[in-house]
């Protein structure tokens, strides 16, 4: 069900003692999993953590009790800053750090764990904002690229960390793509600033020994389906979440037999919608993509919305129950 900070709510706890604290983070994590009782692993992030890294500033609302992270400060604001853009040690930087905790909690619990592997672009995002990132892939593209570059190398040393401390066969690599689809970026912009760094990563992952890969293509990427397939390398039974916003029959057709298809419930429904409509939706989405030749994981159509009602999130899980079974 990709549970985020939707954790948080239903254990009586506040986001920001969530988002401030792994082990609240980790006890949240446990109670919903036993309540779900759902198939996935536990995970845990911070919105804008990149942005908080690279020296930028957060603020963590006290109210309402489940509220966002918001940026105060952009680690970027002007040309001059770029040059001096540096990666931060994992180990230290206040986000990963705290992730970075979280997951040896998993392991030691018998959890196996997962890295980050971007996208690039949403580190550029985070280090400049978007509107900015839009105008300056424009304007001075040099210097995205640096930017790119940075957050690559970053994300590698991450991947390190990860597998120094777990082994590699322990860790899976999760990539979410929100600034890289089509409602952003055209494809030829997504070939000249997104491509080249998701390529290294994938083989700079894979050369580590990590094989296990969930890949979320957030929003519209219908368009850049076809370097996914051909340009990149990936590895047999990865994961990939298309949102709503694209037809998951033909995402799968596209992407062909040798993938794993997730989604597609809409989170709007999961939030605004009765536990009958969440239901009856999960019901044809599992109708449509059980038999997919590649295999087909139900689960909503982005990062579970924080404020979905229990029985909402009940009543997905139990249409796969119902309606998921290979006999």
């Amino acid at each position: 069900p990709c549970i985020t900070v939707h954790a948080a709510l239903i254990s009586n706890m506040y986001a920001r003692d969530y988002y401030l604290n792994p082990e609240m983070a980790y006890e949240a994590q446990s109670w919903a999993k036993k309540l779900y009782n759902h198939d996935s692993g536990i995970g845990y992030a911070i919105p804008e953590w990149y942005c908080w890294d690279f020296g930028g500033e957060l603020e963590f609302p006290d109210y309402p009790k489940i509220s966002l992270p918001r940026v105060i400060k952009r680690p970027v604001t002007s040309l001059e800053e770029i040059e001096n853009l540096k990666m931060p040690d994992p180990r230290r930087a206040p986000a990963t750090s705290r992730v970075f905790e979280f997951s040896k909690m998993v392991y030691k619990n018998g959890g196996k764990v997962s890295v980050s592997a971007g996208a690039p672009m949403n580190i550029a995002g985070s280090v400049l904002g978007t509107e900015t990132l839009m105008r300056w892939m424009i304007k001075y593209p040099e210097l995205v690229h640096r930017v790119l570059r940075v957050g690559t190398d970053y994300l590698i040393e991450m991947a390190k960390m990860y597998v120094e401390e777990f082994g590699a066969e322990n860790v899976s690599a999760g990539a979410n793509l929100p600034l890289d689809c089509h409602a952003l970026i055209s494809p030829k912009m997504f070939e000249k600033f997104s491509l080249p760094y998701i390529q290294e990563i994938h083989e700079t992952y894979i050369g580590m020994g990590i094989t296990k890969w969930g890949i979320h293509l957030c929003g519209d990427h219908k368009k850049n389906l076809t370097y996914w397939k051909n340009d990149i390398k990936l590895m047999p039974r990865t994961v990939f979440t298309p949102g709503s916003e694209m037809d998951i029959e033909v995402v799968a057709k596209e992407l062909g037999k040798d993938y794993i298809i997730g989604g597609n419930v809409r989170n709007t429904t999961l939030q605004l919608g009765s536990p009958r409509e969440v239901y009856e939706e999960s019901r044809q989405v599992i109708e449509k993509m059980k038999n997919n030749p590649g295999g087909f994981i139900l689960n909503p159509d982005c990062a579970l919305t924080p404020l979905a009602p229990s029985a909402n999130v009940f009543a997905m899980i139990q249409a796969a129950r119902d309606f998921g079974q290979y006999r």
